[in-house]
C-alpha cells in the first residue's frame, strides 16, 4: 500500500463550508480506501463515506472522508475529512460487515 502525506483536512460542509484545517504533525494516508458506504441519506442527497488507513504522529488511525452527493435538482456539495482513532475505524469496519465473527 502506498501512502501520501497530508498537510490539511478538507472541511467544506455542504451547508456550512469552512476553510481547510491545518494538520499538526505528520499524517500519512493510504491512497486507496479500505471501506466505502453511504450515510446521512435524505431526499436532498447522501454522503459517500470513505475510510482510509492512516498514520498520525507515528500511531495507527483512519482518515474518514464524507463527500456530499446532492440528489437530482439540488446543487450543494462538500467534503469533510476527519481523523478517527484506530478502534473507532475498526468498529466502523465491523458495523459495515467487513469482518464476520461467529456467534458464541
Amino acid at each position: 500500500m502506498y501512502y501520501q502525506e497530508y498537510y490539511v483536512l478538507q472541511s467544506r460542509g455542504a451547508i456550512d463550508p469552512g476553510p481547510d484545517e491545518k494538520i499538526e504533525g505528520t499524517l500519512l494516508v493510504g491512497e486507496e480506501p479500505i471501506l466505502h458506504f453511504y450515510d446521512n441519506q435524505s431526499s436532498y442527497g447522501e454522503d459517500s463515506v470513505y475510510l482510509f488507513a492512516a498514520f498520525h504522529h507515528g500511531g495507527r488511525c483512519w482518515l474518514k472522508r464524507a463527500v456530499w452527493d446532492a440528489a437530482s435538482g439540488y446543487s450543494a456539495s462538500g467534503t469533510q475529512e476527519t481523523i478517527i482513532d484506530f478502534e473507532a475505524g475498526v468498529k466502523l469496519l465491523i458495523e459495515r460487515g467487513v469482518f464476520s465473527f461467529p456467534k458464541p
